[in-house]
This record gives structure tokens, sequence and C-alpha cells, in this order.
């Protein structure tokens, strides 16, 4: 498992500069979701409308791992065509 992760890091590391900003947003978008869904269930019980509220957090429940799968997507993709086009030696 130590290893594993550690080859991981390293294959991460290689990754070009865009794709790995592509991935921090997908990351950081899930947890912007993953925040309001929770601000929406605390909230729920003394919102004007319950079950709005609760829509608000199921559909936020719901985006949060589409944004990390199309980040981490957008990031390999990217990097793939990066370095499909780079100039060979």
């Amino acid at each position: 498992m130590k290893n594993s992760i550690r080859k991981l890091r390293t294959r991460l590391g290689e990754l070009a500069d865009f794709s790995k900003i592509s991935i921090k947003l997908g990351v950081s978008f899930m947890v912007c979701f993953y925040i309001v869904a929770i601000v929406a269930y605390l909230i729920a019980p003394h919102a004007a409308n319950y079950f709005n509220a609760m829509a608000v957090y199921r559909g936020s429940l719901e985006a949060a791992p589409a944004c990390l799968a199309s980040g981490v997507c957008a990031g390999l993709l990217g990097d793939l065509m990066l370095k499909s086009n780079a100039p060979r030696k």
C-alpha cells in the first residue's frame, strides 16, 4: 500500500501544469459542493421552505463527485494531448 501511494505521487508529479491545476480545481469544487450541502442540511429546519433546502442539499451531494470526476478527466486528457503534441527529441 505504501509503495503504491509513492508511485501515485511520483506519477502525479510528472503531469503537466495545466493537468495539475485542472485536478486541483476539480477537488476544490468538490469540497465547495460538500460545504454547500452541509450548510443547506443544517439550515433546512430553519428555512422558509424545508423541501427547497433539502433539494439544494441533495443536488450538491450529487454534483460533488461529478466535479471531481470531470476535473480528473480533464486533467488526464489535457496531459495526454500536451504530451502527444510535444516535440520529439
